[in-house]
């Protein structure tokens, strides 16, 4: 999806800040993050559909909003679009019915925090198909421009890199954003000179590694 979220390789928004000092800077930030993964479970919505949550936030307050802003934000805008709360409810922060979830266990705080710790499998090694790519082997990035969540920086699009690694065969983030399911399927590191990215005034010795699926890429 083209969008305000896709500021890789943007001029005019100065250096990266790198806080060493932790994830949180305030405890609203933590509050944010535990809630957004604790309605994961109850929604219930993924990882990929979050961000393409968080994509569809307006440009003009995705740039004045926080990180763990956005996220909460985005998980409200899930909760909502499941039929779980209604606007008013957001507003206030007062419930006005309840929701029965037939057949649905709700998880407890240890379970939760239990299985975050634990992370998820995401590969599909039984669905493996022989790879349409090799090592070394030279690729071009599709110029697709999807309505929907992608995982293809703009900056990268139409330029050749070299495959250096084939990671396995994971969900495909596209699919899994829209509500299509997994549909599994390789997934490549390619390295791109950073020259080759952003010209001649880019470090000569630079380079820049993606993960990319194997539906975002063609022969070059």
């Amino acid at each position: 999806m083209d969008g305000i979220h896709d500021m890789g390789g943007m001029h005019g928004f100065g250096n990266i800040p790198c806080d060493q000092d932790g994830t949180f800077d305030h405890d609203w930030q933590k509050r944010a993050f535990a809630l957004t993964e604790a309605l994961a479970w109850s929604v219930p919505f993924c990882a990929d559909e979050h961000r393409h949550a968080i994509e569809r936030i307006a440009p003009e307050e995705y740039l004045r909003r926080d990180y763990f802003e956005k996220w909460a934000i985005a998980a409200a805008m899930l909760v909502q679009e499941a039929g779980l709360v209604d606007q008013q409810e957001l507003d206030t922060g007062r419930k006005r019915f309840d929701i029965v979830q037939e057949g649905h266990a709700a998880a407890g705080p240890a379970e939760v925090l239990a299985a975050t710790r634990a992370g998820a499998e995401m590969t599909f090694p039984s669905a493996a198909a022989t790879p349409r790519f090799g090592m070394g082997q030279p690729v071009r990035v599709l110029a697709n421009s999807p309505a929907g969540h992608t995982r293809v920086p703009r900056y990268a699009r139409k330029h050749v890199g070299c495959i250096t690694a084939n990671s396995g065969v994971f969900q495909f983030a596209d699919s899994m954003a829209a509500g299509r399911g997994p549909c599994p399927q390789h997934c490549y590191t390619v390295e791109f000179l950073a020259t080759d990215l952003w010209g001649s005034a880019a470090d000569p010795n630079g380079r820049v590694c993606l993960d990319l699926w194997e539906s975002y890429l063609e022969p070059a």
